[in-house]
């Protein structure tokens, strides 16, 4: 009950302290603008829609926006119109400000303490014979180089002395974090960013030679532990967002992924190189996709190799190309590396672009070269493996489905388990600002070329060659035992 009653607290402090400086009536009128000009669905949509109903949904939000000074309530009617298109990824986002008068210090200095100990006398600390808390102990990542020694003035406290540091800000000497041990036996770490100009809070958890605070994360070089393991090997298999890659058993190979964020490419050929072995004699794969939040599908892509078995048609899409749509892209994800070219080089994309913009009202490509689909060849047929299940659910969106359609054209891969979240007929979204700082709209610029073959992924989801019902407890077991029944 007194969580309930600290949330409902909160709740009513965002309604009445957030800032209401915002015309709703404006902000409406942005986010329609921004859809029916620049969403690549808007055309579908409105051959979908019952027109009466969508006029009378308009009208009614639009006279409602009229009224509304509050912020908070602003977001839930814009909200409802959104919700309209049913469309994954067409959304708004709400973020409350708080009242711009406030006094902030997120800039300010944190004060820094210093402490005399070297690494010498630091050393002479650990070698003494004492009784050491597994927190005491030289400790480093790549930028620092932090001893840890007892307070000496506070029992169960720790202090953190930079003894070297790449990031010009530290210097030998500076104390860079503290840390607490609770009665429980938990210990709580505060560090100073490397800017210091804040504070961070975290648990800490001590793992072989690895103090990892979320954040921050520091192997031990002295005392020495015996059963080390590296930074990168830990990060590896502790970080929830990284893709991960089992072998329950010895003819299988389980990789899950969380999710196909761009950054995780480097994750995944780690993984391939680290188990080049393991994976070679591996007769049978799994690819997790349950709740996968999409991504960058190429991510995903780095396993096609060796589950291809022919040519894989990839449908392509077609922008929306409007002059708001081109800014916005251009400006977020190609200006910079388009005005750091040669100039030689500059001129060519500037007469793309030119001609780009001689088709704005148009469906087509922002450099002019408009397929209908690609197609996926690699060399030969990998051996291994022989049979590879890929696992969906209804939280599988976005490139996690578009990877899936992909993975499923081999004749290795038979897709199980329930229909997908259907998010990927629009895609390549844009983030567009309104006159309300904390409400924005994020839109798909994109339509996918299988619409145009009466296709839609959205309407009718992913569905499983094999469903598992939703009381099977291991869907891997229940996977595993049916690629072996197939294959014998």
């Amino acid at each position: 009950m007194n969580r309930l009653i600290v949330l409902f607290s909160f709740l009513l402090i965002c309604t009445t302290s957030f800032g209401q400086n915002c015309n709703c009536d404006s902000t409406f009128k942005i986010v329609q603008y921004h859809i029916e000009n620049n969403y690549a669905g808007w055309f579908d949509k409105n051959k979908q829609f019952v027109k009466q109903d969508f006029e009378a949904l308009t009208k009614t939000i639009g006279t409602n926006c009229k009224t509304i000074t509050n912020d908070s309530l602003c977001f839930k009617q814009i909200n409802k119109y959104v919700r309209y298109f049913n469309d994954k990824h067409l959304y708004v986002s709400y973020y409350p400000t708080t009242n711009t008068n406030a006094k902030t210090n997120n800039s300010d200095p944190v004060t820094i303490e210093t402490n005399p100990m070297t690494e010498t006398d630091i050393l002479g600390y650990l070698k003494s014979g004492k009784k050491l808390d597994k927190a005491a102990g030289i400790w480093e990542n790549e930028t620092y180089k932090i001893g840890i020694v007892p307070s000496k003035k506070k029992a169960n406290t720790f202090k953190g002395v930079v003894i070297t540091s790449k990031n010009e800000n530290w210097k030998p000497g500076e104390v860079k974090l503290f840390i607490e041990k609770k009665a429980t036996g938990n210990y709580i770490l505060k560090f100073i960013t490397g800017d210091k100009t804040e504070v961070v809070e975290k648990s800490a958890r001590f793992v072989k030679n690895i103090l990892d605070a979320e954040t921050l994360i520091l192997d031990k070089q002295f005392p020495i532990v015996a059963d080390k393991i590296s930074i990168d090997d830990y990060a590896l298999e502790n970080d929830p967002t990284n893709p991960r890659l089992t072998f329950p058993k010895n003819d299988l190979a389980v990789w899950t992924f969380p999710n196909f964020y761009p950054q995780n490419a480097e994750v995944v050929e780690t993984l391939l190189n680290k188990h080049k072995e393991k994976l070679a004699t591996a007769k049978y794969w799994i690819i997790d996709l349950r709740d996968n939040e999409g991504g960058e599908v190429r991510v995903g892509n780095l396993l096609l190799p060796f589950i291809y078995t022919k040519p894989i048609i990839w449908s392509s899409e077609k922008m929306r190309l409007t002059e708001d749509n081109f800014n916005n892209l251009y400006n977020a994800y190609i200006k910079d590396a388009v005005e750091s070219l040669p100039i030689a080089e500059r001129k060519f994309y500037d007469s793309t672009f030119a001609i780009t913009r001689t088709h704005f009202g148009e469906f087509g490509s922002i450099y002019n070269t408009v397929k209908t689909a690609d197609t996926i060849t690699f060399d030969k047929e990998l051996s291994s493996p022989k049979k590879v299940v890929v696992l969906v659910n209804e939280g599988t969106v976005s490139s996690g489905e578009l990877f899936t359609i992909l993975a499923r054209q081999s004749d290795k891969v038979i897709v199980m388990g329930q229909k997908s979240a259907g998010s990927i007929d629009y895609g390549n979204i844009l983030r567009y600002k309104t006159n309300c700082p904390g409400i924005r709209l994020t839109l798909p610029s994109s339509r996918n070329n299988w619409l145009d073959q009466g296709i839609s992924i959205d309407r009718d989801k992913i569905q499983p060659a094999v469903y598992i019902p939703k009381n099977i407890k291991s869907w891997i077991e229940f996977s595993y035992n049916a690629l072996k029944t197939q294959t014998r």
